[in-house]
């Protein structure tokens, strides 16, 4: 009986979860609260590193590449990124229903573009 019950369960679980959307992410970047605020700011610090390493592993962060979105300058601060991200979010309402780390790399390139020699 105890071995129906989970299998019974497991079944009720949910086989993919949702991605975090850009929408998902806005909502959360405009919470005024300490612990949203510092979440909104980790999850694009995150996301933009993530992207960064993973187009250093392909070939190189030294200059604009094919997949380069973004070339965040040294003195970039968080509050920048996540501005800008809500910009870019604002500005394109269909960013609403990217895949969040998606939204950022096409947010951060917006406002950070990379130039030839970076």
């Amino acid at each position: 009986m105890l071995r129906a019950l989970i299998c019974a369960s497991a079944l009720a679980v949910p086989l993919t979860a949702a991605a975090f959307t850009g929408g998902d992410l806005n909502k959360l970047c405009e919470k005024t609260d300490v612990a949203s605020r510092s979440a909104c700011a980790a999850y694009i610090e995150g996301a933009a590193d993530g992207v960064f390493n993973t187009i250093d592993a392909i070939g190189g962060t030294t200059g604009p590449r094919v997949g380069q979105y973004f070339c965040l300058p040294p003195e970039a601060r968080s509050q920048q990124l996540t501005d800008a991200v809500r910009k870019y979010i604002a500005e394109n309402p269909n960013a609403v229903g990217y895949n969040a780390s998606t939204a950022i790399s096409l947010g951060l390139g917006k406002a950070f573009p990379c130039r030839s020699g970076e």
